[in-house]
């Protein structure tokens, strides 16, 4: 009975008997290696996809943003498997939206040929304080031609292709050739300056560098590596905002005048580099030179389709979405921990103005409390303000029909009518 899977390339369906190694595709012509799992219960897998020796379509089949969509045309050795995917940069492991990769190994694991796309970055001089900034993908939302950005200090074609061999761990490594460009690459170099120029950079120049290494693997086996990129450094001026703080003469110096700093624009010369493309090609020495046959077919065949710039700008709304959601939900959390610090602050403040006014009715009550002992009176708050009377009395009263009739009494012998009322002590607070 046959089984039926999808093909992970155009989701067309594939019959598979369950025993054939291979099955093909009757849409797309991709063939496949198949890994039948022995339990009834599991699906079997699938191994990369193999090339037929001809130039065939790729596309990136498990990422969502792209899925599916004709990227690159290349050729693709016969019975070579190949996978398609979504570039890590050079320097981490983090993926690159906007750079694809294509691996090809060939079928007896001998060789193994990894192209990666271009790659843009902008240039900045490395130190300890600026280490969080590596790798980091620039802001999006600014317009650009290619749009992708990272921040790497500045590495020449030379540079780019040791780094690149020394990824293919190696010991011993050392270069047994360098190759000289061409006319054609000369010729490309040219267009790609050119379109650069084209593009609002002040200068660019062009590097490229290939180059053989030799090598021993962990297992002891003779290995060579060939590794070739093309780098482009181009130069364009910004406008910065930069505070700075004004001159100060005259009788601000004199006087050690406090000064605002101001916002002004100064130019500046940002430095960019582009790695079009880089190919690394890792084999035994007894294959290499069959396997650096197949990676020419490769260069010369390998080319973008129009759809990648479409798959490109859909992922670069995506990253702008993403960005723009951040932003709000971080703008939300800025206005929640504002409006937290303006209440804190007013609570705050309130507190404290009732603590001074608090502290100056204290201060008000001590001076009022040693003017009476000073004058030998004691205050008692009446109908239309405070009265004194001396201290020889301990009771005072205020005649309720007459507010202006007040008497007094020493000890408690003496009771007054139901027309005076006795008036409370002020003790100093008034």
């Amino acid at each position: 009975m046959s089984v039926r899977i999808d093909c992970p390339k155009c989701n067309a369906v594939i019959a598979w008997n369950g025993t054939d190694d291979i099955v093909f595709c009757r849409l797309c012509g991709t063939r496949y290696k198949m890994h039948p799992r022995r339990s009834s219960n599991t699906q079997p897998a699938f191994m990369p996809p193999v090339g037929r020796g001809e130039v065939d379509i790729l596309t990136v089949p498990n990422e969502s943003t792209i899925r599916n969509r004709p990227l690159l045309k290349t050729y693709i050795p016969n019975n070579w498997r190949y996978q398609c995917t979504l570039a890590g940069d050079r320097f981490d492991v983090v993926s690159n939206p906007f750079v694809v990769s294509v691996a090809f190994l060939a079928p007896d694991n001998s060789a193994k040929i990894v192209f990666t796309g271009e790659c843009f970055y902008k240039h900045f001089n490395a130190t300890p304080q600026t280490a969080a900034f590596q790798n980091r993908l620039d802001d999006l939302t600014v317009s650009r031609t290619p749009s992708f950005l990272r921040l790497k200090s500045y590495m020449p074609a030379n540079a780019y292709c040791d780094a690149l061999a020394g990824s293919c761990g190696l010991n011993g490594l050392s270069v047994v050739n360098t190759r000289q460009p061409d006319s054609t690459e000369l010729t490309k170099q040219q267009n790609a300056v050119q379109s650069f120029l084209s593009k609002g950079f002040l200068n660019a120049s062009a590097d490229w560098a290939g180059k053989t290494y030799s090598g021993t693997a962990p297992n002891g086996q003779r290995m060579k590596v060939y590794a070739e990129t093309r780098v482009i450094q181009m130069m364009k001026v910004s406008q910065v905002p930069t505070l700075q703080m004004p001159p100060l003469g005259g009788m601000g110096a004199l006087f050690g005048a406090r000064m605002t700093p101001q916002m002004v624009a100064q130019q500046r010369q940002d430095i960019f580099w582009d790695t079009q493309y880089e190919f690394t090609l890792l084999a035994a020495e007894a294959v290499f030179d069959r396997a650096y046959a197949e990676l020419q077919r490769i260069m010369q065949t390998l080319d973008y389709l129009p759809e990648m710039a479409q798959a490109r700008a859909d992922a670069m709304a995506l990253a702008n979405n993403a960005m723009m959601n951040i932003a709000a939900a971080r703008s939300d959390s800025m206005n929640r921990m504002s409006q937290t610090i303006a209440e804190t602050n007013a609570y705050t403040s309130n507190i404290q103005h009732q603590m001074i006014a608090n502290n100056a009715a204290s201060h008000d009550r001590v001076a009022n409390l040693n003017s009476e002992m000073i004058r030998g009176v004691n205050t008692y708050h009446a109908h239309g303000g405070v009265v004194e009377a001396s201290t020889m009395y301990d009771h005072v009263y205020q005649n309720t029909q007459n507010p202006n009739l007040f008497a007094a009494q020493q000890g408690d012998s003496f009771e007054f009518g139901v027309d005076f009322e006795e008036l409370p002590r002020t003790n100093g607070n008034y």
